[in-house]
C-alpha cells in the first residue's frame, strides 16, 4: 500500500511537472505585410480591424512589419496609413519589412539599403507621435543575404541604423493558404473558402508540434518561440481558432523584446540563401541536420500553382 501512495505521489509530480512545462510555452506573435497584400481599401480595412479586434479579445501583443509602398494608392493614403496608426493605438508595435518587399537574391546590398531607409518615412513618423522608435526590421521572405559578405554587410548596416533583426522560429505555408482562401473569397467560392479554412488551424498546430519537437532536440529545451503569420483574409477570419489552439498547447502570448531575452537568440546562426527558421539556422550552425518541416497538402499546393498560372 506505501508503495503504491509513493507511486501515485510519483506519477502527480511528474504530471505536475509536465503540465508546469507546458503553461511554460511563450510565443510572440508577428504579422508581415502591413497594411495588407490586397489592392482594395475596403477589404484592407476589414482584414485589419477584424485582426486588431481578434488580438484583443485573445489578449495578444504583436509586431506588424509594414511594406510602406502597400500605402501609396492614389487618393488612399491617408486611409490606409490611419490603419497603421490603429496597430499602434491598440497597443501593438510595428517594424520596418523594407519598402517594396524587395527581393534579396535579385538586389544588390546597396539596392536593398536604399529599400530599406525607404520603407522607414511613414512608420517613423507614426512611431514618433507617439514618443516611440522604430526598432525592429524583419527580413522579406526571411533571406538575410546570398553570400556570406552580403549578410554581413546588410547586419552591419541595419544595427547603424538601430534595429534589431525580428527572428522567426515558427515559419510556415500559411501564405499558401492565405492565397487560395483569398482568390476563394473574389470569386466567392465559399465551399473552397471552408475546405481551406478547415484544414488551416490544424495544419498549423502540426507545425507547431514539429517546432517544439525540433527546439528539445536542439536545445534540450523549447525556446520562446516567435511566430510568423501575415496580415491577411485567413487569419482575420481564423486567429481566434489560432489562439485557441495555442493556449490548447499551453502558450501565453509575449512581446517579441520579451522573446527576444530568450539565450537562444544570441547564438550564431548558419548562413542561408533560403528562409529558413532560426531553429532551423542554430542547428546548422552546431553542425546539425537540416529536417523537413509540415508543407501544406498537395491538393491545396495544386490550387495555389493553379491560380498562379490563371494569374500570369
Amino acid at each position: 500500500m506505501k508503495r503504491l501512495v509513493l507511486a501515485l505521489l510519483f506519477a502527480a509530480a511528474l504530471l505536475g511537472r509536465a503540465a508546469s512545462a507546458q503553461t511554460a510555452r511563450q510565443v510572440a506573435v508577428t504579422f508581415d505585410d502591413l497594411p495588407s497584400t490586397h489592392g482594395d481599401l475596403a477589404r484592407t480595412r476589414d482584414l485589419n480591424l477584424r485582426l486588431l479586434a481578434s488580438l484583443k479579445r485573445n489578449g495578444v501583443p504583436a509586431v506588424g512589419f509594414v511594406n510602406e509602398s502597400r500605402l501609396y494608392r492614389r487618393g488612399e493614403m491617408d486611409a490606409r496609413t490611419a490603419l497603421l496608426a490603429a496597430w499602434l493605438d491598440a497597443g501593438h508595435e510595428l517594424g520596418n519589412h523594407t519598402f517594396s518587399h524587395i527581393l534579396i537574391d535579385r538586389h544588390t546590398l546597396e539596392e536593398y539599403k536604399e529599400d530599406v531607409m525607404r520603407g522607414e518615412t511613414v512608420t517613423r513618423m507614426l512611431l514618433g507621435e507617439r514618443g516611440r522608435r522604430l526598432r525592429y526590421f524583419r527580413h522579406t521572405q526571411l533571406r538575410t543575404g546570398p553570400t556570406e559578405e552580403y549578410r554581413r554587410g546588410l547586419s552591419g548596416f541595419l544595427r547603424g541604423r538601430g534595429y534589431t533583426v525580428a527572428p522567426v522560429t515558427i515559419d510556415n505555408q500559411e501564405w499558401v493558404f492565405a492565397d487560395v482562401y483569398a482568390r476563394a473569397i473574389a470569386r466567392g467560392d465559399r465551399a473552397t473558402m471552408k475546405r481551406v479554412g478547415d484544414a488551416y488551424v490544424p495544419f498549423m498546430e502540426s507545425v507547431f508540434d514539429f517546432f517544439e519537437r525540433l527546439s528539445v532536440e536542439t536545445f534540450g529545451r523549447e525556446v520562446r518561440q516567435t511566430l510568423l503569420l501575415h496580415a491577411n483574409e485567413i487569419n482575420a477570419d481564423y486567429f481566434d481558432a489560432l489562439a485557441t489552439m495555442m493556449k490548447r498547447r499551453g502558450y501565453s502570448f509575449i512581446t517579441l523584446e520579451e522573446a527576444l531575452k530568450d539565450p537562444a537568440y544570441s547564438l550564431p546562426e548558419a548562413q542561408s540563401k533560403t528562409g529558413l527558421s532560426w531553429i532551423h539556422r542554430w542547428r546548422l550552425a552546431k553542425g546539425l541536420e537540416l529536417k523537413m518541416e509540415p508543407r501544406e497538402p498537395d491538393w491545396l499546393a495544386e490550387l495555389h500553382r493553379a491560380g498562379a498560372r490563371r494569374s500570369n
